[in-house]
């Protein structure tokens, strides 16, 4: 392995995290895809969402490893909100910013073994991926105050999108260690109830504040210690470091369909996508992706069996888990489908590969 996780993440973040030569702040262009996606855009659609921006359709195909300005980013969520018809719609987008859609930071954030590390992670290394928002964690006697601060100049309007976002970026992580929905904690925000405010009742499941001194998600001190209950903290330390050097294997730029596939299931859990998903985050039918993928001499099944063959060796080559730990670790609820497949890509049982057994 070419390092650890965390390694990866500073050796990128000082690039990453500056901001342009015009005072603009670069950002992935995953989060402009779940705008499309949320809007349920169509391929021949996507010029629209990006009126005024300059930038190419493709930027919008799963896989792109592009980042655009904030300025982009802001005239995206413009061009959304005048395509959705709907002044709430920056609510509607950060309901579907789960942990896992901020990539490497949700997975570090869901591996934290207490909420409050969780939420240091977010803090820590949220330059990496949106660098003109800052948290900022305050302990408040029994409480911690998360405040929210945007740094890229936005109208009004923009902004509130902005902030509405963040503030369910902040209950999605928590109520993911909660298992539940997260209704004692106090949200406020530092501009006036909007016309559509009793929209926010549908989406922010605590109590709500505006026109506050500041932006921000109180959480009460006994959550801060809440455990993660994914369990398994060296399975996810091993998928984290799995998943970055496997990254740096697929080219960036020049991407075919066949390496956009890949770059998508190498940023989802393994086993967790299928192959609608992933047509689904190209905005084309599963037709049409297969087809594209056989004119490549590829097919789906075909670069996912050899991913997790790869995945697979590489684990047990590094002897930390368990056959069974492997098995989970890839997707698989019972460990016999693991080995059939093992034995089917390699030739040997899991264990036979492990002690170097040569294929039967």
């Amino acid at each position: 392995m070419q390092g650890s996780f965390c390694d990866n993440i500073v050796r990128s973040s000082t690039k990453d995290a500056m901001p342009d030569s015009l005072g603009n702040y670069l950002i992935p262009t995953s989060y402009s895809r779940i705008v499309a996606r949320e809007l349920g855009l169509q391929e021949r659609e996507l010029p629209r969402l990006l009126e005024g921006t300059g930038l190419p359709p493709h930027v919008l195909l799963a896989g792109d490893e592009s980042r655009i300005s904030g300025q982009q980013q802001l005239q995206v969520m413009t061009n959304a909100r005048r395509i959705s018809n709907d002044p709430a719609f920056g609510l509607r987008l950060g309901s579907q910013l789960t942990p896992r859609s901020h990539g490497p930071i949700g997975y570090l954030a869901l591996s934290s073994p207490d909420l409050l590390t969780a939420l240091k992670s977010l803090r820590d290394f949220l330059p990496i991926r949106i660098p003109f928002a800052q948290v900022d964690l305050h302990e408040q006697g029994q409480s911690m105050a998360c405040d929210l601060t945007i740094l890229l100049p936005a109208p009004t309007t923009q902004l509130r999108m902005l902030v509405e976002c963040f503030a369910l970026v902040i209950q999605s992580l928590v109520e993911s260690f909660l298992g539940r929905e997260l209704r004692e904690a106090s949200i406020h925000f530092e501009y006036d109830r909007p016309a559509y405010g009793d929209r926010y009742e549908k989406y922010i499941h605590s109590e709500l504040h505006f026109a506050q001194p500041a932006s921000r998600v109180v959480l009460p001190a006994h959550l801060l210690t809440e455990a993660n209950p994914e369990g398994d903290a060296n399975s996810y330390a091993a998928a984290r470091d799995m998943c970055a050097a496997l990254l740096e294997q697929v080219p960036v730029t020049a991407l075919s369909m066949t390496d956009r596939v890949k770059r998508f299931l190498l940023a989802q859990p393994a086993g967790s996508v299928n192959e609608e998903n992933v047509a689904r985050s190209l905005y084309i039918s599963r037709r049409t992706l297969a087809r594209r993928l056989q004119a490549e001499g590829s097919s789906y099944r075909r670069i996912r069996e050899d991913m997790m063959a790869e995945m697979a060796a590489v684990q047990l080559r590094q002897g930390q888990l368990s056959v069974e730990s492997i098995a989970v670790l890839l997707g698989y609820h019972d460990s016999a489908n693991f080995r059939r497949a093992f034995r089917r890509w390699y030739g040997c049982s899991p264990q036979s590969f492990r002690d170097g057994v040569k294929p039967e």
